[in-house]
């Protein structure tokens, strides 16, 4: 399944993708709110200098997302990396995180971080094989859950070579499944 550039023309199937899932992992889709950005993901991503990636079917329909937002002079994040159940577990998502960090390499980021869920076990593994190392935890823009914060060093200042491991929640309000 190939990856490629996204465009606005993508947005009304990749809006539809990431709802599905986030509604599989029971939470809500905000179109006007942290969600507003896959509405026009070209225009948002490319504005801010970052990237917006698609994979798809041999159909060509959309099976994956990933982007990259630029939140500094040589920092950026990855975002909206989603992928359909169909999809998962046969490289389409480290295809996409790939493309992610290519462009921030291209655009001579330093480092890239990212904001996951404890619940998204298989997402964290490609995270850490990838390279980026747990460094924090932060409440999510989207519903009372913690969230776990990874940081990949693109210039090489650090890296103890060390797998991240996942802390538990000390104040976490409901107990969490790692899918």
């Amino acid at each position: 399944m190939p990856v490629r550039p996204g465009t606005d023309a993508d947005a009304a199937d990749a809006a539809k993708l990431v709802r599905q899932v986030l509604l599989e992992h029971g939470l809500p889709f905000e179109p006007t709110g942290v969600d507003a950005d896959i509405l026009a993901p070209q225009t948002h991503y490319s504005a801010g200098g970052g990237a917006f990636y698609v994979a798809t079917d041999a159909g060509g329909g959309i099976v994956g997302t990933a982007a990259l937002e630029r939140t500094g002079p040589t920092s950026g994040e990855v975002r909206k990396m989603f992928l359909l159940p169909e999809a998962r577990g046969n490289g389409i998502g480290r295809a996409l995180l790939d493309a992610v960090l290519a462009a921030a390499r291209a655009r001579r980021l330093e480092r890239v971080t990212l904001s996951t869920r404890f619940r998204y076990g298989r997402a964290i593994r490609l995270y850490e094989r990838a390279g980026f190392r747990l460094v924090g935890s932060a409440r999510q823009a989207r519903g009372d859950e913690i969230g776990l914060i990874y940081e990949l060093d693109l210039a090489g200042h650090s890296a103890d070579g060390q797998p991240a491991r996942l802390p538990v929640p000390a104040a976490h309000p409901r107990p969490c499944s790692v899918q």
